[in-house]
C-alpha cells in the first residue's frame, strides 16, 4: 500500500510539469487597439467568428511607425490596410521590435474551433527567414516560395498541409477583450 500511495504521488507530480508545446518559447509582443481602427483589416478578423486571418507587418516610412495589412478575404478601402500607428496606446510606448523574428504576424480566427490565433509570419522549416504568402487556392493557405510547402492555419497547429512535412507554424499567445478593443500578443 505505502508503494502505491509513493507511485500515485510520483505520476501527480511528472503530470504537473508537462510543458506547452503548443507555443513557441520566442520572445513576441504586440499591442493593438481596435477601438481606434474600427474597419481595419485586422479589427475585422479578430472579431469574426472564423475564417478571417490577416498579416500584419510592421514597417517605418519616414520615420512613422504602420502597420501594412493583408487579408486573407474581404474588400477593404486602402487605409484599412495601411494604418499609421501612434507611438502609445494608454501613455506606454509601443514598440514593433518583437513582433515575430522579422516583425510580421498572421492573426485571426479558426472556422475550426472560432479560436483566436497568431502565428510567425517566417517559415519555419526555413530558418525563418522567408515571409510566408497567402495561397492562390485556399483563403486559409499560406505558402513559402523558398520550400514551396504549403501551411493550413483553420486548425490548431498550423500544420504542413502540401509538401515535405516539416514543423508546424511558429505560433503565439494571443487574446483579445471586446470590452476595451485591446488585442495582445504576450509571449514569453
Amino acid at each position: 500500500m505505502r508503494h502505491l500511495c509513493v507511485f500515485i504521488i510520483l505520476l501527480a507530480t511528472l503530470s504537473g510539469c508537462e510543458t506547452d508545446n503548443l507555443y513557441s518559447s520566442a520572445k513576441c509582443r504586440f499591442t493593438f487597439n481596435t477601438t481606434l481602427y474600427p474597419s481595419s483589416a485586422l479589427t475585422r478578423s479578430v472579431g469574426s467568428t472564423g475564417g478571417d486571418f490577416c498579416i500584419v507587418k510592421a514597417v517605418s516610412m519616414k520615420g512613422v511607425p504602420h502597420l501594412l495589412l493583408t487579408p486573407n478575404r474581404g474588400t477593404y478601402a486602402a487605409t484599412d490596410l495601411d494604418l499609421t500607428m501612434n507611438t502609445a496606446i494608454s501613455g506606454e510606448y509601443i514598440s514593433y521590435d518583437f513582433m515575430g523574428y522579422k516583425r510580421g504576424l498572421i492573426i485571426g480566427r479558426s472556422v475550426y474551433d472560432g479560436q483566436l490565433r497568431c502565428y510567425d509570419l517566417t517559415c519555419p522549416n526555413c530558418d525563418n527567414i522567408p515571409e510566408l504568402q497567402w495561397s492562390k487556392q485556399n483563403a486559409t493557405d499560406l505558402q513559402c516560395t523558398k520550400c514551396q510547402r504549403t501551411y493550413n492555419i483553420d486548425g490548431e497547429f498550423g500544420y504542413v498541409k502540401d509538401g515535405e512535412q516539416g514543423h508546424n507554424l511558429t505560433q503565439y499567445r494571443v487574446r483579445y477583450t471586446p470590452d476595451n478593443g485591446l488585442l495582445i500578443v504576450n509571449n514569453p
